[in-house]
Order: C-alpha cells, then sequence, then structure tokens
C-alpha cells in the first residue's frame, strides 16, 4: 500500500487543479460514521483503526442531510459517505513547491469511478473528509475529479503525514 511520492505528481497536480481554490476547513466535532473498527497491530499489541469516509456536503441544510458544526456555521452532509477506507489503496502525506502541504489519496478503480461520476454532478459542492468520527477537511469540489486520486489541502507537513498514516491505520489516536 506504499507508494512513492513521485507516483503521485502526475495525478496530485491534477487533482490540485481541479480542487483550486478549495478552502479546508478547520477540524470540527463529530460528523456521522460507522463505529470504530479494531484491527490487530504489530507485534500482538492491538490497535484502533479509525473509519475513514468521504461524504457529499454542502454549505445550507437539506432534508436527510447531517448538520456539523464547524468555526464558520455549519455544512450540511448527506447521510451515507460516497467512499470508504476499502476505496482507497494509499494515503500519503505531500508538499507542493508554493509550500503547500496536502493528505493524497489513492482511490481503487470502483471508487474512482464513484468519485468522478459525482463530482462531475456536485460542482460547486464540499467534500467531507471524516476521520472516526472527526471532520478534518471539506473542500469545496472545483470540476470532475475523475483520476483516481483526490487531495486535502492541510496546514503543516506533520499535520498531512499524521492524517496519512490515521487513513491507512498506522497510527491509531
Amino acid at each position: 500500500m506504499h507508494l512513492t511520492t513521485r507516483a503521485f505528481v502526475p495525478a496530485l497536480l491534477a487533482a490540485l487543479l481541479a480542487l483550486a481554490g478549495c478552502k479546508t476547513l478547520p477540524s470540527a466535532s463529530p460528523a456521522p460514521a460507522a463505529p470504530a473498527a479494531a484491527a490487530g497491530g504489530t507485534a500482538g499489541a492491538p490497535r484502533v483503526v479509525q473509519p475513514v469516509a468521504i461524504y457529499l456536503a454542502q454549505s445550507s441544510p437539506g432534508d436527510q442531510l447531517v448538520a456539523v458544526p464547524v468555526p464558520e456555521g455549519a455544512i450540511y452532509l448527506h447521510a451515507r459517505p460516497i467512499l470508504a477506507r476499502e476505496d482507497l489503496t494509499d494515503a500519503a502525506a505531500l508538499s507542493d513547491r508554493q509550500g503547500g502541504h496536502f493528505v493524497g489519496l489513492r482511490l481503487t478503480p470502483a471508487g474512482a469511478e464513484r468519485l468522478g461520476a459525482v463530482s462531475r454532478g456536485n460542482v460547486g459542492g464540499l467534500l467531507a473528509l471524516v476521520i472516526g468520527r472527526e471532520l478534518v477537511a471539506a473542500p469545496r469540489i472545483a470540476g470532475p475529479l475523475d483520476r483516481g486520486i483526490l487531495a486535502f489541502e492541510v496546514p503543516t507537513a506533520d499535520a498531512a503525514a499524521d492524517l496519512a498514516a490515521r487513513i491507512r491505520g498506522d497510527a491509531a489516536r
């Protein structure tokens, strides 16, 4: 599941262009997610692998949407995720030449197809990344995301490394 940063670069650039101008929201209170699953760790030490889900979201309320408070008010998540941990093949901490830090996600073919269809139909909407019950990021969809890669901007390189490890299930938190 580990790929080099070089393998991510072409797809990351395309994802960054699609998400250009996105604003990542700071961490907020709990969002809907499945219960945490336990998985065995190395050397017999158990660890908790938190669920990872990506939801379609919007900035205005609507039927069957779940409100998640954020510093600017609230965002509203659809009840069912469009992607989950099983739709991911890798997560990596990345940086661009302008000093931006990102978590890059590589998707399975089925996940990539689903994300492409959802993003084409929801340009201007939000994608909410939820780990456990924590809203981690919610960038606006600037265009179709059909390259099988998704990138979320984070404030620091350490935050990118931590989130990538949590998404991969390498670190319990």
